[in-house]
């Protein structure tokens, strides 16, 4: 095996193994937010939802992949329902970095101002369906 076939394997195992700890440690960090009080939340949309009883923060990004069959999906769902709240992070980064959002799509559930749940990447249908 030559020499520039290993710099090169050892490259792309250090990539893949950096990518899946950032992801683990995402998904580590929403975790351990459950049960947390509410986060003072900037502007209008944070008294809305400081004020939700129960509701679902989405945070999505018009450059996210993932997002784009979500977000048309959730908008739909909040024009039924107004306890969800989309965050476009390009625009109110602010709201996002409160909540300590890392990734996109993201959501937070919310219950009397308490962080019940953080869902990072596609949200798992039976969330959805009980704000449908």
């Amino acid at each position: 095996m030559s020499t520039a076939l290993v710099v090169l394997l050892v490259l792309v195992v250090g990539f893949f193994g950096l990518m899946i700890g950032l992801n683990m440690m995402i998904r580590w960090r929403a975790q351990k937010m459950r049960g947390k009080p509410l986060p003072a939340l900037p502007g209008p949309i944070g008294e809305k939802i400081r004020k939700a009883d129960k509701g679902l923060v989405y945070f999505f990004s018009p450059s996210c992949g993932a997002c784009r069959p979500l977000t048309p999906k959730l908008r739909s769902m909040h024009e039924k329902n107004k306890n969800i709240f989309l965050i476009d992070v390009s625009q109110q980064l602010d709201v996002a970095r409160a909540l300590s959002i890392m990734a996109t799509p993201s959501i937070v559930e919310v219950e009397r101002g308490t962080i019940a749940g953080v869902h990072i990447g596609v949200p798992p249908q039976d969330l959805l369906l009980r704000y449908a």
